[in-house]
């Protein structure tokens, strides 16, 4: 036993140490740049802020139709200056379009090539979206982030997405890309439908990155797939936040847009931490009535002659189903994560408590009605820890 003790210290020893030196090496990677590395990121950031939104602008890309419905969705309206982040579902109508230019682009509206992905013309389907915010230099404008899964028949893709909300007209620009894609920031500023936002944004992002360019660099891995311009205007509604969204690839040459007459709705991540601490407290509440119930139990059956009525079979079910509910939560909480990883705490505390009563409670009925199987078991768990 000493042997296998010191083994397994040795052995947990090297692997900090493997991890202790890993972090050393990617430290001084990110510390001491070489010169043709920072020559190239000198080179990116005055790029960068060379870019005009008459040269650079990906927006003026778009039909004419689509640059208008873009703009009257990002007029001038009511100030809104509460966050933004939250959780957000609707519907959207797909429409493929001609480009405005005859280019490279054009020639992928009837077939995309490998790896891109769109939806049908005149196909109809869901929108899920999560948003963050944070404040910028700007203190009328506050930086996104998040992620947009949008699905119908045939079609189902998640894109990460960044960009800006102004609070002054509610209205906010966002970039999206596939999970698997680079996200850059000169992407977010190209999406910009005025040239006045666009100088914005270039500002607003110059000092929020202060020269690094992290966020410009391509991993090798990356792969190129369709690209979303996301317009969005919101206001509040009595249940929430709801919004006007207008999402438009102007790579893959497709619209996609909110039905008339109908919103993108939306619950804040303070509403959705209120709900999620009612929930933790009812499910605290149930917890400890159940827990109060089988003391009780408990309690009514002391002897053996009490124990041996109690279905062992029944208490071993009850913990495989909460076994299934703890499975279902984590699931959600590592599919979704985000804002969800807080039913995860939730789960954890009620699968611990649920779970140690009703094994216990099982180990001593099962003690009383089959003590020798109980033994025998309990002989040779023992031999194995000597041995």
């Amino acid at each position: 036993m000493d042997r296998r003790v010191l083994t397994l210290g040795c052995a947990l020893a090297l692997f900090g140490l493997w991890l202790l030196v890993s972090a050393g090496d990617n430290w001084l990677d990110r510390s001491h740049s070489s010169p043709e590395r920072r020559a190239f990121e000198y080179r990116w950031w005055n790029a960068f802020r060379r870019m005009s939104y008459a040269h650079n602008s990906t927006f003026t890309l778009l039909p004419d139709n689509v640059q208008q419905s873009a703009a009257a969705l990002l007029k001038p309206g009511s100030e809104f200056h509460d966050s933004i982040a939250g959780l957000y579902h609707g519907q959207w109508n797909a429409v493929h379009f001609t480009p405005h230019h005859n280019d490279t682009i054009g020639q992928w509206n009837t077939t995309l090539p490998e790896g891109y992905e769109r939806p049908a013309n005149a196909s109809t389907g869901d929108l899920e979206m999560t948003l963050d915010a944070e404040p910028s230099i700007d203190d009328s404008v506050s930086l996104i982030s998040g992620d947009v899964h949008l699905r119908s028949v045939g079609f189902n893709t998640r894109l990460i997405l960044q960009g800006l909300h102004w609070h002054t007209n509610g209205t906010a620009v966002l970039h999206a890309v596939p999970e698997l894609s680079a996200q850059t920031t000169v992407d977010v500023v190209r999406a910009m439908s005025t040239s006045r936002a666009f100088d914005q944004a270039r500002g607003i992002y110059d000092e929020t990155l202060g020269g690094r360019l992290l966020s410009y660099t391509r991993p090798e891995e990356a792969l190129d797939g369709c690209s979303y311009h996301i317009y969005m205007h919101f206001g509040t509604a009595p249940s929430g936040v709801q919004a006007q969204a207008l999402t438009v690839s102007s790579n893959c040459n497709v619209l996609l847009a909110t039905p008339s007459g109908q919103h993108v709705s939306g619950v804040s991540h303070a509403r959705y931490r209120q709900k999620t601490t009612r929930y933790f407290r009812t499910g605290l509440a149930l917890m400890l009535a159940q827990a109060a119930l089988l003391f009780l139990q408990m309690r009514a059956t002391t002897t053996h002659a009490a124990m041996s009525m109690v279905s062992h079979h029944t208490l071993a079910m009850l913990a495989v189903l909460y076994t299934y509910i703890f499975i279902m939560h984590s699931i959600a909480c590592l599919a979704f994560g985000g804002i969800y990883l807080i039913f995860g705490f939730v789960t954890i505390a009620a699968y611990l408590l649920s779970m140690s009563l009703y094994l216990k409670y099982l180990i001593c009925v099962w003690k009383v009605q089959s003590p020798d199987a109980f033994d025998a078991l309990n002989a040779a768990g023992r031999r194995g820890l000597l041995t």
